[in-house]
């Protein structure tokens, strides 16, 4: 049976999207693809978060009862942020089914390894769109999900973010 033929699956074969989002302004720009595409094709819509974990800040030394608390607040921050988006997101698509996930870990390896156990078969996610030496030191967590992404990758770049003339 060909994946177009699959339950679930219209003519774009799409059954799982992924939108990755860091809950900031910038992640919400790939938001309206993502759900664009999960309602043209009746796929189901994952919302991942992932939360940096404390040795990501280098700061494991610090009193360990400290980052326990924050890591609380910063846990429950992010899954009232989720609620809170999958709310709004059925409210503009109804019949939409919605997973939200919230993992902890360094961002592309968590998006990476959800996209797989999850079998997606699309991943979206916005980007700076950085070049040269921003772009070195910061690194990219949208480039090392498409290097490595284990199924086809739509990266969004702001238009606010688009270079002057390239619209």
């Amino acid at each position: 049976m060909s994946r177009a033929e699959r339950p679930g699956a219209k003519a774009s074969g799409y059954r799982r999207i992924l939108w990755p989002t860091d809950l900031s302004p910038l992640a919400g720009a790939a938001l309206p693809h993502a759900l664009r595409l999960a309602e043209d094709s009746e796929a189901e819509l994952v919302i991942l978060h992932v939360l940096p974990s404390a040795g990501t800040y280098g700061a494991l030394e610090t009193s360990g009862a400290i980052w326990d608390r924050l890591d609380r607040e910063q846990r429950a921050w992010a899954k009232a942020e989720l609620r809170r988006l999958a709310e709004q997101v059925k409210a503009q698509a109804p019949a939409l089914r919605i997973h939200c996930l919230l993992r902890q870990g360094v961002p592309f390896d968590q998006i990476l390894g959800v996209a797989r156990r999850l079998r997606c078969d699309l991943i979206v996610l916005a980007t700076h769109g950085r070049t040269g030496l921003r772009h070195m030191v910061l690194g990219s967590v949208a480039e090392n999900v498409v290097r490595r992404a284990p199924c086809p990758v739509l990266s969004v770049r702001p238009a606010s973010l688009a270079a002057p003339g390239s619209r």
